[in-house]
């Protein structure tokens, strides 16, 4: 007797399609005639828990505008296969040239990176645009707060990555600090690109100050911290010390550095805190910095063989 054959089951909703269904639900909300938080949440808890989102918003009656087409023709992209992904996303900026989020899908799917630098500065060029400068002005700090500001903040993100990708250091420095300037809390992750950026190129003033921003205990931050201090003091009481605490965090990392232990992981951008994904992606990052800054490798196999506590 065979069994029959399951269902497969939904393919898991990416981070874009999320945000594009929250955004379609918020806009839902707000034409609601709710009277407090507890109807909202009732609401969500009655009518949300487990749907798609077609399912809880209805379709709109009528003709849909350029702009809506556009967004629908996205989401089916974002839930295709990159090939025909791209030919839906072609056709959704035949609806709207401006759409912002199906531009940072071409260009994250560009492989040239002076082309993506192009798409990418026309994304956060149109999100601009559609925010206004009145926007910017009374939401700078609170930007990630707002779905609003998601596809812009993911476009000056993929520029500002590109720009440093071909080394325009001074340009890609100026976009990653102005992304902080809306979102302090730093909710993409700008300050790690951005503090191996200036590491890299020596300006430890602006890493120092960066630094101070943070208060955070991660690998990443304390070996970049380690580093600096070595860079700029040697081998120090404050440096070592810096070591020690940054060793403590992930045990992998220098006996990767100093190769006494090979990376047998493959960096996917996913990691726990203080496993050897963590090392690998850190290292795949960073090691250039550590191998380029005179003294470091003896500086590590000292470590190594005092063993300290």
């Amino acid at each position: 007797m065979t069994q029959k054959n399951k269902k497969n089951p939904p393919k898991p909703m990416t981070p874009e399609m999320v945000q594009m269904a929250n955004a379609k639900l918020m806009e839902y909300l707000q034409k609601q005639n709710f009277n407090s938080l507890e109807e909202i949440n009732e609401f969500l808890r009655t009518h949300i828990n487990g749907k798609p989102i077609d399912q809880v918003v209805p379709l709109k009656k009528g003709r849909k505008t350029n702009d809506e087409k556009s967004d629908d023709l996205l989401y089916q992209a974002l839930d295709s296969d990159p090939k025909q992904g791209l030919m839906l996303v072609r056709e959704a900026l035949k609806y709207n040239p401006d759409n912002v989020r199906a531009l940072n899908y071409l260009g994250e799917q560009e492989k040239d990176v002076t082309k993506a630098i192009e798409i990418f500065k026309k994304a956060m060029e149109a999100g601009a645009r559609q925010l206004g400068e009145d926007f910017f002005a009374e939401n700078k700090g609170h930007f990630w707060g707002m779905h609003e500001t998601r596809p812009y903040m993911a476009a000056k993100f993929n520029y500002a990555n590109c720009l440093s990708a071909i080394f325009k250091t001074n340009e890609s420095i100026k976009e990653y600090n102005e992304i902080l300037a809306l979102n302090p809390n730093d909710n993409q992750g700008v300050r790690y690109i951005l503090a191996s950026d200036l590491l890299y190129h020596k300006k430890y003033k602006a890493f120092l100050d960066l630094f101070k921003k943070f208060d955070e205990a991660s690998a990443y931050w304390l070996f970049n911290y380690a580093l600096y201090l070595f860079a700029t003091e040697g081998r120090s009481a404050k440096a070592n010390k810096a070591l020690i605490e940054a060793s403590k965090q992930n045990k992998h990392m220098i006996p990767y550095m100093t190769r006494q232990k090979i990376i047998k992981v493959e960096p996917d951008g996913y990691y726990s805190p203080g496993d050897e994904r963590e090392a690998a992606m850190y290292l795949m990052e960073n090691l250039k910095t550590w191998m380029e800054c005179k003294g470091t490798a003896d500086w590590l196999f000292s470590f190594i063989r005092k063993k300290p506590s």
